[in-house]
């Protein structure tokens, strides 16, 4: 597949021009580099973009002098600096720059949030945008190439995932030389450099016990005992992979009936390929056992993908009780629950699933296969 564009390049194009930061977050090799410099080509002729890992560059805005840095960034139409995280209070300077020079448009981007919005959270009260770029959405595969190829990727990225670099690779071993090098060491730099990580190895082990249960509730308690570390350290983990775009929580709907699941969550990867290298399983979905998990956290990711490009905020969770009832995706907007069962080939929903559209007086369950995609990823729960 050739290069492909971002809808949310439109998204953040709106913004320019309003006299605020624009905070660009996303995982590693996610793409915001290429996105920036693609609206850079398309606003000022390429030019406007600074590395922030470079001496010079994070020297000037260290300085935190706002006539040194505007004598330095000025005469770009757009400002786009990449990898901000890595200037020390970097919030600060962003505030002085937006401050003296309100015409300025300036886009920062950022692959881990512990970093980037700790710094930028409280200087720019009130100044500032921020937008979240995952990887490549069923929707802009099919926005890019129709719908014969969208349909005809999601093995593809069930298995290899939606890293761009991997979409647009054709051939799957080089697929996989770089997702396993995505995977072993590049996805985590920000977690491992980060002062409160000084075990990699307790992290691969968290990490690939996580990629184990997917679909299931997790008890850190029980990733505590089997590698032999405490609570509160995995925990601790758990939070700084969420904060690196790794992972991500989905909770349980609660409405203090006593069957209902209360005090787990799950954990979903935001893409299936580093799933999958973690679990070191790349083989064809038909020789697999774990399917339904696969499917499920795709589309629990798409799903989320689809909100954050279309600016909808529903409030979403699972729902099980211990007597085995479940739904897999709930939506909350408007004060209406929409509930969503994942189901690869299947039309059925789960056995007792209809006692939550009887208790909670919800939408009827939807069951999403992939014959149906198409109607779930335009399906609209606005909050």
């Amino acid at each position: 597949m050739e290069t492909i564009k971002r809808l949310f390049q439109a998204k953040i194009e709106a913004k320019l021009n309003k006299g605020k930061v624009l905070v660009l977050y996303g995982p590693r090799q996610v793409g915001k580099t290429t996105l920036v410099k693609e609206i850079l080509k398309k606003h000022s002729s390429g030019k406007g973009y600074f590395n922030c890992e470079e001496i010079l560059v994070n020297e000037t805005l260290l300085s935190m002098n706002s006539s040194r840095m505007f004598n330095y960034f000025s005469g770009n139409e757009i400002i786009a600096l990449d990898e901000a995280q890595s200037v020390l209070n970097i919030g600060k300077a962003l505030k002085i720059l937006i401050d003296s020079h309100p015409e300025l448009n300036i886009i920062a981007t950022g692959s881990s949030s512990f970093e980037l919005a700790n710094e930028v959270s409280e200087p720019l009260t009130g100044r500032k945008y921020e937008f979240f770029l995952p990887p490549i959405s069923f929707e802009e595969i099919k926005h890019n190439f129709g719908n014969a190829a969208a349909i005809e990727n999601i093995e593809n990225a069930l298995i290899y995932g939606s890293y761009p670099e991997i979409v647009t690779t054709a051939n799957n071993e080089e697929k996989l030389e770089k997702l396993r090098l995505l995977a072993t060491s590049y996805l985590y730099r920000d977690v491992l450099n980060y002062n409160r990580i000084k075990n990699p190895d307790l992290l691969m082990k968290i990490l690939k016990s996580l990629a184990l249960q997917v679909g299931n509730e997790v008890s850190p308690n029980e990733i505590a005992r089997s590698i032999q570390i405490d609570r509160k350290t995995v925990l601790s983990y758990i939070s700084l992979l969420e904060q690196a775009f790794v992972i991500f929580r989905l909770p349980p709907f609660i409405k203090n009936r006593r069957d209902e699941i209360k005090k787990m969550s799950k954990y979903y990867f935001h893409d299936n390929g580093i799933l999958n290298a973690l679990v070191n399983n790349f083989l064809p979905l038909e020789n697999r056992n774990d399917v339904g998990a696969l499917w499920e956290n795709y589309l629990v990711s798409e799903r989320r993908k689809f909100n954050e490009c279309h600016n909808l905020k529903p409030n979403s969770f699972f729902w099980r009780t211990h007597s085995g009832n479940e739904i897999d995706l709930i939506e909350e907007a408007n004060g209406e629950l929409f509930p969503f069962e994942f189901k690869y080939n299947s039309e059925k929903f789960s056995r007792g699933a209809h006692s939550f559209v009887e208790n909670y007086k919800s939408k009827e369950i939807q069951v999403v296969n992939k014959q149906n995609i198409f109607e779930f990823l335009q399906t609209l729960t606005k909050s």
